[in-house]
């Protein structure tokens, strides 16, 4: 076909070299003259197959400690030169600059170093200049030349040549340079965030590889695919765990585990005063129906399932201890979708492998400040805000009763708990004798707060065992706009009442509790959450 072009001459210059024999062995077959400089070139040599060095087609030698290799006119030239051009052809010729139809590169590590924690000048020497430089320019002069710009596509060329026996037709010049153009704004966008690090707040590059296609959506009938942020400020993530058994997640899977995972490490650090502490979380549609803070991790898994047990089944659990076999034993009988945690004893894992579509999470418990931004779309746009993070420390009494101190623990694991529910959200929770805490009641995802406080997805009070509405606390994730709120409470026998504050009523607020005896304490910070 008349858009074919064979190759003659070859570039190749890469940081990896694993997989690359093979190429090199079969340019060397089709008879292509191979350039090259450095390691490369050694590696090239070390495989019987003659090379000619780039210094000796410049005349120049590598300089600045191999910084400037092969940025040079007669480099460069003979890539972009176009071939059809006569002015470009005459030029080659008068220049002595050779034609270059293949060029293969594969970039310095610098994700990986970022990851790695190195210091900052071993970072800046992982900022490829002369690589990025060459996948540019094949791309740009895909029309004659074939650019191979990473790791990845070794394989795509290795079948081609073999296929083709090196000739490459137009379509496949452009996928190639398709993929280089997304290699170098890739490799751009990560060296962006690296020194941005997030303080233009008016800018931001996000660029994702290696999606991995789920089965669907939120719904069968919609698409997704999961992308992983590399260099997350957040190491250790629900994107990092590791899947020890079960099927595939889903979209949905995914969402709920990562709430799980939140939620429970958030209670986790929210409570001070219990030793050799474990968190559960149980998980329904993102949204917590059990949470639990004890010093024993089957205690807190009961108390978690006692939240609601109804809507506990077909659940997402997270613990942030090491899950064992009494627990995966009581478990047993129960259906749950997902279970998370930062270690399974291998007689736990014993017992879980006979339900095989259960899924074994493995990440540790969440940092209790990771910086990392929350991302959200919509139509036409998409929205970018930090993470909500750090627990509430500000307690201010506005009531006649005081609010005392022996429940400010309880009421930061309230508003813990509060956070992780979807707007308009009410939690009650409460302490046991034994000094655990839990969910006790939860309202959410109401259009007003009046009917989340109304309609309590937990079953009423009195069904459970031990619990004491009047020394437990009501959370509220935003102020009462209105009186109506704390009537409903009190017809619960609630006396203990924590909300941010900043009505235009509050004053009223503030009457009505005073005139049913309740504690109030503001927080001054508002947890919404859609």
């Amino acid at each position: 076909m008349a858009d074919n072009k064979k190759i003659k001459t070859a570039l190749v210059s890469v940081y990896h070299k694993e997989n690359l024999d093979a190429i090199i062995k079969k340019l060397n077959q089709l008879g292509v003259k191979i350039v090259s400089t450095g390691g490369t070139k050694s590696f090239i040599e070390s495989l019987g197959v003659p090379v000619t060095s780039v210094e000796s087609l410049t005349g120049y030698p590598s300089i600045l400690g191999g910084r400037v290799k092969t940025l040079h006119p007669k480099v460069f030239g003979g890539i972009l030169s176009r071939r059809d051009n006569q002015g470009d052809v005459s030029q080659l010729t008068e220049y002595e600059i050779p034609e270059i139809d293949l060029v293969i590169v594969d970039l310095y590590p610098f994700e990986d170093t970022v990851a790695s924690g190195a210091e900052e000048q071993d970072i800046i020497e992982k900022i490829d200049i002369g690589g990025i430089s060459l996948i540019r320019a094949a791309a740009k002069n895909f029309k004659d030349v074939v650019i191979v710009p990473s790791q990845e596509e070794y394989q795509p060329l290795l079948d081609l040549l073999n296929k083709k026996e090196g000739e490459f037709s137009l379509t496949d010049r452009k996928w190639f340079a398709g993929k280089a153009f997304g290699v170098s704004s890739h490799y751009d966008a990560a060296i962006f965030g690296y020194f941005n690090n997030g303080e233009d707040e008016a800018t931001e590059r996000i660029s994702l590889n290696e999606g991995h296609v789920l089965r669907y959506g939120e719904n069968p009938h919609q698409k997704a695919t999961f992308f992983q942020f590399k260099n997350s400020p957040e190491k250790h993530s629900l994107a990092n765990a590791q899947v020890l058994q079960g099927k595939a997640l889903s979209y949905n899977n995914m969402l709920d585990a990562d709430a799980a995972w939140k939620s429970a490490s958030d209670a986790f650090h929210s409570v001070k005063h219990i030793k050799n502490k474990v968190a559960v979380s149980v998980v329904k549609h993102l949204n917590p129906c059990g949470l639990a803070v004890s010093d024993d991790i089957l205690k807190s898994l009961e108390l978690a399932w006692a939240g609601d047990p109804v809507s506990a089944y077909g659940s997402i659990i997270c613990f942030t201890n090491t899950v064992s076999k009494e627990v995966a034993e009581w478990l047993g009988k129960k259906f749950v979708e997902i279970i998370i945690a930062p270690e399974f004893a291998e007689d736990a894992l014993d017992v879980f492998s006979k339900k095989k579509n259960l899924r074994l999470l493995v990440t540790p418990v969440k940092n209790e400040i990771t910086g990392e931004k929350l991302y959200r779309s919509i139509s036409g746009g998409m929205l970018v805000q930090d993470e909500d993070e750090g627990v509430d420390t500000e307690f201010k009494n506005v009531t006649q009763r005081p609010f005392e101190p022996q429940k400010l623990n309880l009421a930061k694991f309230g508003v813990t708990a509060c956070k992780h529910l979807k707007s308009n959200s009410i939690a009650i929770v409460t302490e046991n004798p034994d000094g655990s805490f839990w969910l006790t009641g939860a309202g959410m995802g109401q259009p007003n707060r009046l009917d989340s406080l109304r309609q309590l997805t937990m079953p009423r009070f009195e069904m459970k065992e031990g619990v004491d509405i009047a020394h437990s606390v009501l959370i509220s994730d935003a102020f009462f706009p209105f009186r109506d709120n704390i009537d409903a409470a009190n017809g619960y026998g609630v006396k203990y009442i924590v909300e941010p504050g900043g009505s235009i009523r509050d004053d009223e607020v503030i009457e009505a509790c005073n005139e049913f005896g309740i504690a109030m304490a503001f927080t001054g910070r508002r947890h919404f959450k859609h």
